[in-house]
């Protein structure tokens, strides 16, 4: 958890690349949370300086105070008014070392003073920002100027020194309790997501498993029922053919052998889509609409308008078995009527329409019943499931069926 690397979203899922967002934000909140804490120590350093002899002045030592304290305070002020992250190794490493260098200096102009407050502050910052290999490395370069400012006799006596190891130690315990506190709770958020993963895996997993189970039901019937068809339409043909009589009952069992071949192709496509194969995509519109044209003589025309591009899965199914179903009712109810197929791509939806024109107005025909027997409330079920919608009604000549998806 100490090192994520800034691509490791690009690999993940998207629940996963989400909690890895939601920890570097986190992260990046550490650095602004120590604002309160960084305006006590600045207002703490700045009494402290000017109670004490040499205060802060424009000559001599004075302006060396003045200047030393400016290099303390800046930085502190800047972080706490949220100017200066503090997030990146370098950001931290700078900062903690120009504050704790600055104090030193500062400690050792004013002998006495408050200086372990800037290093306190150095040693707080690196162990929450920083990995604790790279905090310690960091500390141990802070203190070693404290050793030496110790050792020089420029700040206070071996009991000071003391008190001032001791509180920093007792501020870097502090730290790595705080994150690894915050650790763990990123760690959590991060292995709940990947459960989250893992059970949606296994719920598709079932799915699968259940669909495959459906597919070879579907299989052994629809093949046994239709394969049995063909046979028997393929000994009228021969019998037909053999008493060279029958010619339109021969062009007829031909078409019929045609349609049970091409039933048998769909049942397979059929049983491929439910095992999770390619399922027909809105690209073989054209060929579907041939089909009912040459196989079953209806006066169906295909129109396209707009930009062709491709959809999700799911709504360019539907739109496909959509106007399969429309065209099956049409054959049925309105087999002397031109019908129109309209697929219209338009800037935030596409819209497929299939609508029948008769020239002599008949009856009404019946609410949609689909081959599938699912009607229009089946389809509309299905257009809302992937966030579409489909309707039918009349029209003053014929009936209409609109399907409509977002782009």
């Amino acid at each position: 958890m100490d090192d994520i690397p800034d691509g490791a979203s690009e690999a993940v899922s998207p629940r996963v690349a989400a909690a890895l967002d939601a920890v570097r934000a986190r992260r990046a909140r550490r650095g602004r949370h120590l604002g309160p804490v960084l305006w006590g120590i600045l207002v703490a350093v700045a009494v402290q300086s000017f109670a004490h002899h040499p205060g802060p002045g424009t000559h001599g030592v004075e302006l060396a105070v003045t200047l030393t304290l400016a290099g303390c305070l800046f930085p502190l002020a800047a972080v706490a008014a949220g100017l200066w992250p503090v997030v990146s190794r370098m950001a931290c490493t700078l900062f903690c070392l120009l504050v704790s260098g600055f104090g030193l200096a500062l400690g050792a102009l004013q002998s006495g003073s408050v200086s372990v407050l800037p290093l306190s502050v150095a040693v707080l910052t690196a162990f929450l920002v920083l990995s604790r290999r790279q905090a310690a490395a960091l500390v141990g370069v802070v203190l070693s100027g404290l050793l030496v400012a110790a050792a020089a006799g420029a700040d206070g006596s071996v009991g000071t020194l003391l008190s001032q190891l001791l509180f920093c130690a007792v501020l870097a315990l502090m730290a790595l309790s705080v994150r690894q506190a915050g650790d763990n709770e990123e760690r959590a958020e991060l292995l709940l997501a990947q459960l989250e993963d893992a059970r949606e895996a296994e719920a598709e997993a079932a799915a699968l498993a259940e669909r495959t189970r459906i597919a070879q039901d579907l299989h052994d019937v629809l093949a046994q029922t239709l394969s049995g068809l063909a046979i028997q339409i393929q000994a009228a043909r021969r019998m037909v053919q053999r008493e060279r009589k029958g010619e339109e009952l021969q062009e007829v069992l031909d078409r019929a052998g045609k349609l049970a071949k091409e039933g048998l192709g769909d049942a397979a496509r059929a049983v491929g889509a439910l095992r999770g194969h390619q399922s027909p995509r809105l690209e073989r519109l054209p060929e579907l609409v041939e089909r009912y044209r040459v196989d079953l003589e209806l006066d169906v025309t295909l129109s396209v308008t707009g930009a062709p591009r491709s959809v999700p899965t799911a709504m360019d199914l539907a739109l496909y078995r959509g106007a399969q179903e429309a065209l099956t009712n049409a054959a049925r109810y309105a087999r002397d009527a031109h019908i129109t197929v309209t697929l219209c791509y338009e800037q935030e939806r596409t819209v497929l329409a299939v609508e029948d024109q008769r020239d002599v107005p008949g009856p009404t025909p019946s609410p949609l019943v689909m081959g599938s027997g699912l009607g229009l409330t089946g389809m509309s079920e299905r257009f809302r499931e992937v966030g579409g919608r489909a309707s039918a009604g009349p029209t003053p000549h014929g009936w209409r069926v609109t399907m409509e998806i977002p782009a």
